[in-house]
């Protein structure tokens, strides 16, 4: 029972931390998730045109 509590505590402290940081942060989060999105799409496509290849 401790032990479950002690994790909830936890838990819950780390998502309004990453949050906090998240809202805080949101300028450089926008700007990276820019940049990753397209290489991504690239890459994801790779492997479905590799999976439908006979």
């Amino acid at each position: 029972m401790l032990k479950k509590t002690l994790f909830f505590i936890i838990g819950f402290a780390l998502v309004i931390a990453g949050i906090t940081l998240t809202l805080r942060d949101w300028f450089f989060l926008v700007m990276v998730f820019r940049g990753v999105i397209g290489p991504l799409m690239a890459v994801i496509g790779l492997v479905v045109l590799t999976l439908i290849k006979d």
